[in-house]
């Protein structure tokens, strides 16, 4: 019987790759109050939770151009 742990923290270095950016990405939405950090000691950890929280903070939906201004709207009409 294999008992599996899923990793909660992540460092900024695995956050980075977890979010598609680079570690130095990640430390500027840490600085900018975006992303929580779990500190331990210098050591600066971002929780799986938090990352997740904020992909489905900054998710669109696309809704066939009613979130595009007026002038986009006509250009991809025309």
């Amino acid at each position: 019987m294999s008992d599996q742990i899923s990793k909660r923290l992540y460092s900024v270095k695995e956050a980075g790759r977890y979010l598609g950016r680079s570690p130095w990405a990640i430390r500027h939405l840490i600085w900018e109050g975006h992303l929580p950090q779990v500190r331990q000691g210098r050591r600066v950890m971002v929780d799986v939770v938090d990352m997740d929280q904020f992909i489905a903070k900054h998710k669109k939906e696309t809704n066939d151009g009613h979130d595009l201004p007026q002038e986009a709207e006509r250009s991809c009409i025309a």
